[in-house]
């Protein structure tokens, strides 16, 4: 019941910031060329693999933060400008934990504490001001991500709402080392996944593009066990097999009754003492922004973080090395 209240709060949210944006459409309405619904003329588009603008720019936060109705929510804010066109910058926490903050199903993250038990009683101005506040205490646990139409991808509906035209393409870019880099432009009208998991998408093959070769003491065959949760059918138990070339990772496991396991190759990422692991493969139920699995070296042993069930995933378990 409290999930659908917060649903219905964010969608009402939604509905008044489109609102409000169709209202600055309509002003700028004149200014603007109007192009028939049924014109199929090819749009010819400028090169913006270079980001126009500083997207975090403060004139462009002037509506401040809010939640666009899609589950997970997150924070993001939105700006429209008929010389530039519209433009999305969305804060997307760097780890599961940071995303899971902002879920509506976390009883002790940012929504619990809006809960009361009559929805009109929610201040959407104190919503947008304090998620500001926690967004500016902790800048650098989150990805800036930018989805951008510029201006010739975009036309107006009859009723004078701002829509794609069928040839647009929509920009992606990402925040790192104080400039905007270019992720990729896709067709609007093919994009079919959307917030969390389309970023992920977006943002996983840019973090590991430019990964280096992987250290030899982390390369060779490891064996390590764990056992799952208890069923009706008893407790299950998977075998991982991992083994580590200096380029590549590729995962095998045996099961009985054992947790669900993303099988394939996988990229590693040294961070200090510890190599991450994240999957590189198809299967979009596997990719993940976080590292499927840890792996750290102790004197002369091995330990993994991230198999097995929830009783052992977050355990460093004991590896076997051929």
């Amino acid at each position: 019941m409290i999930k659908k209240i917060l649903c219905l709060f964010l969608v009402s949210i939604a509905v008044i910031s489109c609102k409000k944006e169709k209202e600055t459409l309509n002003k700028t309405a004149v200014k603007t060329h109007q192009i028939s619904e049924d014109e199929t003329t090819e749009t010819v588009y400028k090169d913006y693999t270079t980001a126009p603008v500083d997207f975090l720019d403060e004139k462009y936060k002037i509506d401040g933060l809010d939640f666009p109705g899609i589950s997970p929510p997150y924070p993001a804010y939105h700006f429209y400008d008929e010389n530039l066109g519209q433009f999305n910058v969305n804060y997307v926490g760097k780890s599961r934990l940071i995303r899971y903050y902002w879920d509506t199903d976390n009883s002790d993250g940012f929504f619990a504490h809006f809960r009361p038990e009559n929805p009109a009683e929610e201040d959407p101005k104190l919503m947008k001001k304090q998620a500001n506040d926690i967004i500016k205490k902790s800048l650098n646990d989150y990805y800036f991500v930018v989805e951008f139409s510029p201006k010739e991808a975009l036309t107006r509906s009859k009723d004078g709402f701002l829509q794609s035209k069928k040839d647009a393409y929509t920009y992606f870019y990402v925040y790192e080392n104080n400039k905007w880099i270019f992720l990729k432009r896709l067709f609007t009208s093919d994009i079919q996944k959307e917030g969390i998991e389309l970023f992920t998408e977006l943002l996983l093959p840019h973090k590991l593009k430019d990964i280096k070769p992987i250290a030899e003491e982390f390369q060779g065959k490891f064996k390590a066990e764990a056992d799952g949760e208890y069923t009706n059918d008893g407790q299950g138990h998977t075998t991982y097999y991992f083994t580590i070339t200096k380029n590549k990772i590729d995962l095998k496991y045996e099961a009985f009754r054992g947790d669900f396991v993303c099988e394939g190759e996988y990229k590693g990422i040294q961070n200090g003492t510890i190599l991450e692991l994240y999957y590189d493969r198809e299967d979009d139920r596997c990719l993940k922004l976080d590292p499927t699995y840890l792996i750290k070296k102790e004197d002369d042993n091995f330990f993994i973080k991230g198999i097995g069930g929830e009783g052992t995933i977050n355990e460093w378990i004991k590896m076997d090395k051929e």
